[in-house]
């Protein structure tokens, strides 16, 4: 055996190795590789690069030099990428494949949370059904109103509440500062008691039942669903999303395992820190939207126009996160 047919018997099981871990980076976010095999990764590099310097003094090969020269600049490329002049693609590829893919991975807990606010509107809708009373003894003040078809009646035929942009701006970015507090408020309540997201998103679910049964019940339910439904849309998945992943901080934090709590802590830190930037991300749509949009009345927007875009805004934000093309992370 010849020193060149040696070197490539030794080198070549290294190569391929390199080339597997980066059609595995190619796949999925390199905060999913983890830290051992980008360690490895970069090690292979290293020694593929030697190995080039190598092969170019053993032979002139053109198909040999090639074939790792290649090799080491599409390892350059990976490791280098996050330059500068890459930063746009690295935030395309952020919200546009790792938030989908965490979510579609951890769609469990975001079931278990929408259970809690489903199940905590039907309480709270069937409550006010069987007796409208309960609805003065679940709904605090600010939600309560005596007579839903009145204020109904005073929203349309009253002026516009938001007509300049100034007041629209103002009025969006007091709501979508209050909706990421209570947020937050489901978040933290999730990762330091476990249930206690799931009881807010209870509560939360009470409430939304019993004041859609109040306007039901005064014949002002389509006015409900349009006034709710366009900044609704994103705002009450965005709460259950920060439930989701209290859920998720909560099993690291108060059931790690075998592993135990920092290396649980440090292993779910990712798929919080995704969920927790989508939640922001849909809440400041919400505020804009409430601030504005759902303020309108039917004089300037009919009803089938809002619930439309109430129901376009769903679709579109369940495609984005559980549906689309993205491959899931693993």
């Amino acid at each position: 055996m010849t020193d060149l047919e040696r070197f490539i018997a030794e080198r070549s099981p290294r190569w391929k190795r390199l080339e597997t871990l980066l059609d595995e980076a190619q796949r999925m976010p390199e905060s999913e590789l983890g830290r051992p095999r980008l360690h490895e990764l970069l090690l292979l590099y290293r020694s593929a690069c030697a190995d080039l310097n190598q092969a170019r003094a053993l032979t002139a090969n053109p198909q040999l030099l090639g074939t790792v020269n290649q090799l080491v600049g599409r390892a350059y490329r990976f490791i280098y990428q996050r330059r500068p002049g890459r930063a746009p693609f690295a935030w395309k590829r952020f919200f546009l494949h790792d938030i989908p893919a965490t979510f579609r991975r951890e769609k469990r807990w975001v079931k278990r949370a929408t259970i809690a606010l489903l199940l905590g509107t039907v309480v709270g809708f069937a409550a006010v059904i069987h007796d409208p009373a309960q609805a003065r003894a679940l709904l605090p003040d600010q939600f309560f109103t005596d007579s839903p078809a009145a204020r109904v009646e005073q929203i349309e035929t009253g002026d516009e509440r938001i007509d300049t942009l100034r007041k629209a701006t103002e009025f969006g970015s007091f709501l979508y500062t209050h909706n990421i507090q209570v947020s937050f408020l489901t978040f933290a309540l999730g990762a330091l008691t476990f249930a206690g997201a799931l009881l807010m998103l209870f509560y939360n679910g009470v409430l939304l039942g019993a004041i859609a049964a109040q306007y039901l019940l005064d014949g002002a339910g389509t006015f409900f669903v349009a006034w709710v439904g366009p900044h609704g849309a994103l705002e009450i998945p965005s709460i259950v999303f920060a439930g989701a992943a209290g859920l998720v901080a909560g099993r690291a934090l108060l059931f790690p395992g075998d592993q135990g709590r920092p290396s649980a802590l440090r292993a779910s830190f990712p798929a919080v820190f995704r969920m927790l930037c989508a939640c922001a991300i849909l809440l400041v749509f919400a505020g804009l939207i409430e601030g504005s949009f759902s303020q309108m009345s039917a004089r300037a927007v009919p009803y089938a126009v809002k619930i439309g875009v109430a129901c376009a805004l769903f679709a579109a934000m369940n495609v984005w996160l559980f549906f689309g093309r993205a491959k899931e992370a693993t």
